[in-house]
């Protein structure tokens, strides 16, 4: 019977691997993704990297947005004064703000400095994509783009990535979009990460498949079918994006602060800087997996997104903060297998319905802590819900079909006690070989085989060889003499109401037989005596 319930858990395991491969599960273990990302414990602020707010309140009192090359540009070398590793400019200046002077003031700016990396949009089939800032040097553009998934969420982060090709020829040419194969553009939280890691001689190896490696700590990039996804866009050098909490993680600075000199150098020295629009009106908001962010939704400012990219690098090289990784898809399969057949096997030796729900939701609930735990400690995303479903499936499906298993060999067995009872049979003396013919019977009933095919199976049972069906034969038989005594009471029961309507019958019948006499009219005496009458002579 195990190796039924084994086969079973196989073919009802196939409907879920095919229902994963073709991605019916994606949507459930991204949002599981989500779920664990938010439900992990309070990480520490990294004071790494610092953010440059252009908030509504800042656009408000310079009565300027966007913000104004020449601002900017004041901003922008005060911040480099204080001697930070790197500076990231997430705001695009491909069309001039303000007077003229303020441009050309920018350009310079940008263009002697050694820290700052402007950021830009790479270009696609719909989009020609945007230019870095004025006076950036060669080496010095990064593109600030985020991969996004079907729910346009922001899981995965670019590390590496090649302008694509536009539909249409661009007015302007630019690196951004530059689509030759070996324009190898790196993010601007990449970017950023590198020039803060060689600040303290942490310098990137190449490792293999072409990854990236500081020290022991490998960037390993993630494929199409990475953890829970099936069919996720990857076409270049990508990883996920491994958040460290969804408010105030980083420290946050006014760009009015930063123009009234309120900030203190040791504030920004060998520090990673990053300025971006954090108001309503600039629309640079992403979604996230948080339910609620310090917006007040699921979006996160675009620039606070960036700082949580390079805080990830730098918290995996210099704190072994784990990165999000994955299992083979050969082991992620096993694993479902595992608990499929566990699922089967656990339904199967618990057959009392308490038992069995006790022990579904027990293990129900030990699948999911250990995902969740494997998740924030060890930074490893498994298949859960494929899992989960596998249990649940082969656990009910195993438990409907040992019952009904059970039922027909239940019946078989009563039925064939019951008519050896009829007949005079004593259970006592052919317990054995009766018990052989009645299992026999029952597989001829519940499997639609004929007598002769079964009795060439040969053999003689041992009833006590297995405790289960033992206790089955004992309870069947059980059951069998209690009806037959229900019968027998109330065959008799009828019996004696039979009788006692033949003598309630018949005392009906004297009765009225003696109230028939007693109401015939009185007779002459002669005739009571016997003599005859006199008759008179003629």
């Amino acid at each position: 019977m195990l190796k039924t319930v084994l086969l079973t858990s196989l073919v009802l395991l196939v409907p879920i691997i095919g229902a994963r491969t073709l991605g019916w599960f994606e949507s459930s273990e991204l949002a599981t993704y989500d779920n664990f990302i938010e439900r992990r414990p309070k990480e520490t602020p990294d004071d790494r990297v610092v953010v440059v707010t252009i908030s509504d309140e800042d656009i408000e009192e310079l009565q300027q947005f966007p913000i104004h090359d020449g601002t900017l540009a004041t901003a922008l070398a005060k911040l480099e004064s204080y001697q930070p590793w790197a500076i990231g400019l997430d705001i695009a200046r491909d069309v001039p703000q303000g007077p003229p002077a303020g441009r050309k003031q920018l350009a310079d700016v940008i263009g002697k400095s050694q820290v700052i990396v402007s950021g830009c949009l790479l270009s696609t089939e719909n989009h020609p994509g945007s230019p870095p800032a004025p006076g950036t040097p060669e080496g010095g553009a990064a593109f600030a783009d985020f991969p996004t998934d079907v729910d346009k969420s922001v899981r995965r982060a670019r590390l590496i990535s090649v302008p694509g090709k536009p539909n249409k020829k661009p007015r302007t040419n630019h690196t951004c979009n530059d689509a030759s194969p070996d324009n190898e553009i790196p993010s601007l939280s990449f970017q950023l990460a590198l020039m803060y890691l060689a600040g303290s001689n942490i310098n990137p190896d190449a490792a293999a498949r072409n990854e990236v490696q500081f020290g022991k700590q490998i960037l390993h990039k993630i494929d199409p079918q990475f953890g829970g996804y099936r069919h996720a866009e990857v076409n270049d050098y990508q990883m996920m994006l491994n958040y460290r909490g969804s408010h105030q993680v980083f420290k946050e600075i006014s760009l009015l602060d930063v123009l009234k000199n309120k900030v203190r150098p040791d504030q920004i020295r060998d520090r990673v800087v990053l300025i971006g629009y954090t108001s309503e009106v600039s629309k640079d908001s992403l979604s996230t997996p948080y339910r609620e962010t310090q917006s007040g939704s699921r979006l996160m400012y675009g620039v606070v997104v960036h700082a949580h990219a390079v805080s990830q690098i730098l918290s995996a090289v210099l704190d072994q903060r784990p990165l999000i990784r994955s299992w083979s898809d050969l082991s992620e399969m096993a694993w479902i297998v595992g608990w499929a057949l566990g699922g089967g096997i656990l339904a199967f030796y618990s057959r009392r319905l308490g038992l069995f729900l006790l022990v579904v939701v027990g293990s129900s609930s030990a699948l999911i802590g250990l995902c969740y735990w494997l998740f924030v400690y060890q930074g490893l995303w498994i298949p859960l819900s494929p899992a989960l479903t596998a249990l649940l499936l082969t656990a009910f499906g195993v438990r409907l079909l040992d019952l009904a298993t059970r039922s027909g060999y239940a019946q078989a067995i009563y039925d064939q006690l019951r008519d050896q009872w009829q007949r005079g049979g004593n259970d006592r003396d052919r317990r054995g070989d009766y018990l052989e013919s009645l299992v026999l019977r029952a597989r001829a009933t519940r499997q639609g085989q004929a007598a002769a095919e079964l009795a060439s199976q040969g053999g003689q049972l041992d009833p006590t060889a297995s405790p289960e069906m033992k206790a089955l034969y004992e309870q069947i038989t059980a059951r069998v003499k209690q009806d037959m005594v229900a019968e027998q009471s109330a065959q008799m029961a009828a019996m004696t109401r039979r009788g006692g309507n033949k003598a309630n019958r018949m005392q009906a019948l004297l009765n009225r037989a003696q109230r028939s006499r007693s109401e015939t009219p009185a007779k002459p005496a002669s005739r009571v005596a016997g003599n005859s009458p006199e008759v008179p002579h003629e």
